[in-house]
C-alpha cells in the first residue's frame, strides 16, 4: 500500500478543485489546525457521510518494552480517534 503525504494530498486537492498548489497546501494545513483546535476544546468534529473525530483519554497501563522485554508503565494520555461512518465504510468496501 502506498502512503500519501500531506503535500501529495494537497496537490490532489489543487488538481481536483482548480486551485494553486500553494493555496491547497495552506488549506490542508488550516484544516488540520482547525480540527485540532476544536478537539482541544473538547468538541467532537463530525463530517456527515464521512465520520467523526474525537479526543479520547487512554488510561495508564502496563506494557513491555519490545526491545528489552522489560515491563514499563505507559502513562495516561490523549489520543485522536476517527470513527468512520457507515456510508464511508460501504463506499470503501465497494471499491
Amino acid at each position: 500500500m502506498d502512503t500519501v503525504n500531506k503535500k501529495k494530498f494537497a496537490y490532489k486537492i489543487a488538481e481536483k478543485g482548480g486551485f494553486y498548489k500553494k493555496d491547497a497546501v495552506k488549506m490542508t494545513e488550516l484544516f488540520w489546525e482547525t480540527l485540532m483546535d476544536f478537539l482541544s476544546e473538547g468538541k467532537k468534529v463530525n463530517f456527515y457521510g464521512t465520520g467523526h473525530f474525537e479526543l479520547k483519554t487512554v488510561k495508564e497501563k502496563e506494557a513491555r518494552n519490545p526491545k528489552t522485554g522489560e515491563a514499563c508503565i505507559v502513562p495516561e494520555h490523549k489520543k485522536v480517534k476517527f470513527y468512520p461512518s457507515e456510508t464511508l465504510t460501504e463506499k470503501i468496501e465497494d471499491e
